[in-house]
């Protein structure tokens, strides 16, 4: 050994390198130039409005869209962008048990306007049965609406607890004097269905 080098051992045999295949080029970076500044600086200005006037245009705009999405949710029943007055399990569960079952307001509101045409007639024992029959469906329609009332406010307490159930009797009444065929969102699910 001379200063610190190691000289050849000649009884090893030399090793043959083998040439391996070169590893694949991983890509680095974010797969796109870098903006200039003045292209950056120009996409912020066109992301913000200029004025007040631009600034209300931009937010009616986006109202407009977003009552669209609501209309079309109302339609066809779409959880995502029901109005909150709507949206939420409580408020599905509220929807299915009003329309699992038949409920006096489908027909209350032919049987008023039944009730007005006998009261033009007349014959004053015709008007007299025509009013008997209005009082007696004004007092039949408040029992079936108490009766749905507690009936959905029962099925959410159980399931989702007291606090849920708070304000859903209201909104079980107010569905269940539409007709079926004008509820919105519409039914999921069939007269009669178990809930």
């Amino acid at each position: 050994m001379i200063l610190g080098r190691r000289t050849p051992a000649t009884d090893e045999p030399d090793l043959e390198v083998v040439d391996a295949e070169p590893e694949p080029e991983l890509p680095t970076g974010k797969g796109r130039p870098t903006p200039k500044r003045a292209q950056a600086q120009k996409a912020r200005r066109n992301a913000t409005p200029k004025d007040r006037k631009e600034a209300a245009a931009i937010r009616r705009q986006k109202d407009r869209e977003q009552r669209q999405l609501t209309r079309q949710a109302l339609v066809s029943g779409d959880e995502r962008n029901l109005p909150a007055a709507h949206a939420g399990p409580e408020r599905r569960l509220v929807r299915d048990v009003v329309d699992s079952q038949f409920t006096y307001g489908q027909v209350f509101f032919g049987v008023i306007i039944g009730v007005l045409v006998l009261s033009l007639v007349p014959s004053p024992a015709l008007r007299a049965t025509a009013n008997a029959v209005g009082l007696v469906s004004l007092l039949v329609m408040a029992v079936d609406a108490a009766r749905i009332g507690r009936r959905a406010k029962r099925a959410v307490s159980e399931r989702y607890g007291e606090a849920a159930a708070r304000g859903v009797t209201w909104y079980a009444v107010s569905r269940g004097l539409l007709p079926r065929r004008f509820r919105r969102p519409p039914p999921r699910v069939a007269r009669g269905d178990q809930i």
